[in-house]
C-alpha cells in the first residue's frame, strides 16, 4: 500500500505522531516573525569628502613645516660645524704663538 506523504512542502519536520489510519501527524507550522529591514541611514557624504580634503590639506601643511624645520636645523648644524673648525684652528694658532712667545723670553 502506497501512503502519500502529507508533509508540508516548505517544512521538513519529523512527525509528532500517527493517526488511527496510519497517517503521520505534523506539528502546526510556526512561521517566524517577519523581520523588518533596518531603515536606511543617510550618511553626510559631503562632510566626509570635506573632512578628507581638510586632512590632506593639514597633512601637506604639516609636511611643509616639518621639511622647513629640518632644512633650518641642517643649516644650523653646518654653521656650528664651520664655527667649531674655525675655533679649533684659532686655538691651535694661538697655542703656537704662545709657545713661540714663551721660548723668546
Amino acid at each position: 500500500m502506497n501512503i502519500p506523504d502529507r508533509t508540508p512542502p516548505q517544512y521538513h519536520v519529523p512527525p509528532i505522531g500517527m493517526t488511527a489510519d496510519g497517517q503521520p501527524i505534523y506539528p502546526w507550522p510556526v512561521t517566524p516573525a517577519p523581520v523588518t529591514p533596518a531603515p536606511l541611514k543617510a550618511h553626510p557624504v559631503g562632510a566626509y569628502v570635506a573632512g578628507g580634503c581638510l586632512g590632506v590639506f593639514a597633512l601637506a601643511i604639516v609636511g611643509t613645516v616639518l621639511v622647513a624645520v629640518l632644512i633650518g636645523l641642517s643649516i644650523a648644524l653646518m654653521v656650528l660645524a664651520i664655527a667649531v673648525v674655525a675655533l679649533t684652528i684659532c686655538v691651535l694658532v694661538l697655542r703656537s704663538m704662545w709657545r713661540d712667545y714663551q721660548k723668546g723670553n
